[in-house]
């Protein structure tokens, strides 16, 4: 009888270790998922850099160095080594965006520039696909690293070797600039 009651015990602790397998790999790949998703909005927000940089070129307020700054960094945020590295190049490219359309408010014809006034609302847009992917991406590691704190799981987190994911974290849209 006692026997029955060992096999059953070390059953129940097999099939409990595999259902926390499967949640450890259901959560990663949907945080690395996500991350994927937000890394190509934030390369398809850098790919309007030399239109707003071009567009930049022409405000007096905003001198040579600055949009040579601006059209490096994206090369700068494709070699980025690590995840703080990246999000200071992506926090960097907002505040820059920022700059410009600042700048831009002091030039009324452009309020009539239908290229610039396109190019704003397609980098407003890139802005807020970005923002929601980090959400997105964030939300995704909060809920795998929540899971790999808990007690026991983190001790199977740690058998499996999963480790938890940094939050992405900078500043937020353009919105409050451009309108």
């Amino acid at each position: 009888m006692v026997i029955w009651f060992l096999f059953g015990a070390m059953c129940m602790l097999v099939v409990l270790l595999m259902l926390a397998y499967v949640k450890f790999v259901a959560l990663n790949k949907a945080a690395a998922a996500a991350w994927q998703q937000l890394d190509n909005n934030m390369k398809n927000r850098a790919e309007l850099i030399p239109s707003l940089a071009l567009s930049a070129a022409s405000f007096d307020e905003l001198d040579r160095p600055f949009i040579y700054e601006l059209t490096g960094l994206k090369d700068s945020c494709r070699k980025a080594g690590s995840l703080q590295e990246r999000v200071r190049c992506e926090s960097e490219i907002t505040q820059k965006f920022k700059k410009v359309f600042t700048a831009a408010m002091k030039h009324p014809e452009l309020k009539t520039d239908e290229h610039f006034l396109k190019l704003q609302k397609s980098i407003i847009h890139a802005e807020s696909k970005v923002q929601h992917s980090k959400k997105k991406y964030n939300s995704a590691a909060r809920d795998f690293n929540t899971i790999t704190g808990v007690i026991p799981l983190n001790l199977i987190a740690k058998m499996f070797e999963f480790e938890p994911y940094e939050y992405f974290d900078f500043d937020p849209s353009l919105d409050k600039v451009i309108q």
